[in-house]
């Protein structure tokens, strides 16, 4: 009954490519994928393998339930660690590793050794299965974020993007800040701001993460390497019936669509946190091409964070030291079980700001010179974002 259930899932997905807007359906269906649990090729069900064959989760919901994002548990031992994190792999020139790619993969399907195991607290501590990592490669931790409001910032004008840009440079503070400028447009998502559009999030986190290819990512062996023959040869769950892909165009299209419904309030304006400098980056609101303004608190440009934020690992045209201003709406999702920094090296809003450094290292400074009672009204605002 639950396999036929995910065959006519799959089948309405398909039938309603050309409704990938805010249709109820469409969310609904997004919402179906967004929660499967993938499985691996071949089954008897179509549509619904295609796991890895190396992996970091089953789906997307296993990093980001009900739309939040990492967070601390319990393990069977008793300690704590986090759930919903990767080891990405990069040099300082965003070259990834030659064995093991873009990100540790730390499960597998059956009959193939997962590339290695990781613990993320109280610091990373990771075993590879294979080789030792290319030379200059380093391993940096990335959280998955909160998703709640994120699906909006796709509809920011470029030209406001910019404005940014040139007023920061204008006033000649600090804060500078830049653009990542791809060959795709103006990148707004991820820690990097590597991706631009939801629809490139949504099918860059199913093919490295999950392990699923689709047009934009014809990647049926996910992450796998060529010279990882093992995973190369095992079978995967490209049919005719998607694209040629294991996800069609349509179902990234309705996962996006599900994730616009997860909207967040209005942003409510914050006198100390605007006086502590903070808003010169966490913009509290952005305007989009239509003029409406949606709450963000982000600038969605890169910052040189300094030293103390800089892991190693870069992306294409992005330093290792260089981070896109993490929005800070959702951060009360999951707040009493939360971490923050992009590595989760932060237990606290204030340890977050005290390893800000480069060009937020003004605005930690004003935020020490605050009286406690204002550090405190501040923390707490933050964490009702």
């Amino acid at each position: 009954m639950l396999a036929r259930a995910s065959i006519v899932l799959v089948m309405l997905a398909a039938i309603f490519s050309k409704s990938v807007g805010a249709d109820p359906l469409d969310a609904a269906l997004g919402k179906a994928l967004f929660d499967r649990q993938w499985i691996p090729a071949p089954s008897s069900t179509n549509g619904t393998d295609g796991l890895g064959p190396l992996f970091v989760s089953r789906s997307c919901a296993g990093c980001h339930a009900k739309g939040a994002g990492a967070h601390v548990v319990k393990r069977e031992d008793g300690t704590d660690d986090i759930v919903g994190a990767v080891v990405r792999f990069g040099a300082k020139d965003g070259a990834t590793d030659p064995y093991y790619g873009l990100e540790l993969q730390t499960n597998a399907v059956p009959g193939l050794e997962p590339e290695g195991t990781a613990r993320y607290l109280p610091k990373l501590q990771y075993n590879l299965n294979g080789p030792e990592l290319g030379e200059g490669v380093r391993a940096g931790v990335r959280l998955a974020p909160p998703l709640v409001g994120k699906a909006a910032f796709e509809d920011v004008a470029d030209v406001n993007i910019i404005e940014r840009v040139v007023a920061n440079a204008r006033a000649g503070g600090p804060v500078r800040g830049r653009a990542n400028v791809t060959d795709r447009g103006i990148g707004r998502y991820g820690w990097k701001a590597s991706h631009v559009s939801l629809r490139e999030q949504v099918g860059h986190a199913f093919a490295f993460d999950i392990g699923l290819s689709s047009p934009d990512f014809p990647l049926p062996y996910g992450d796998c390497t060529a010279k990882e023959a093992a995973c190369l040869a095992l079978p995967n769950g490209e049919s005719p019936h998607f694209e040629g892909r294991e996800l069609s165009s349509a179902m990234i299209g309705v996962v996006a669509s599900f994730l616009k419904t997860l909207r967040s309030g209005p942003a409510q304006a914050s006198d100390l946190f605007a006086g502590a400098g903070c808003a010169a980056c966490h913009a509290p609101t952005l305007k989009t091409k239509d003029g409406r303004e949606i709450a963000a608190f982000t600038d969605l440009l890169l910052h040189d964070m300094g030293p103390g934020l800089d892991d190693g690992v870069g992306e294409p045209g992005v330093r290792s030291s260089e981070w896109r201003t993490a929005p800070l709406i959702g951060i009360n999702i999951n707040r009493d079980a939360r971490r923050y920094l992009h590595d989760g090296s932060a237990e606290s809003v204030e340890q977050a700001v005290e390893r800000h450094g480069g060009e937020a290292e003004h605005s930690r400074i004003l935020f020490e010179a605050l009286t406690a009672d204002d550090r405190k009204r501040l923390v707490e605002y933050v964490n009702g974002l």
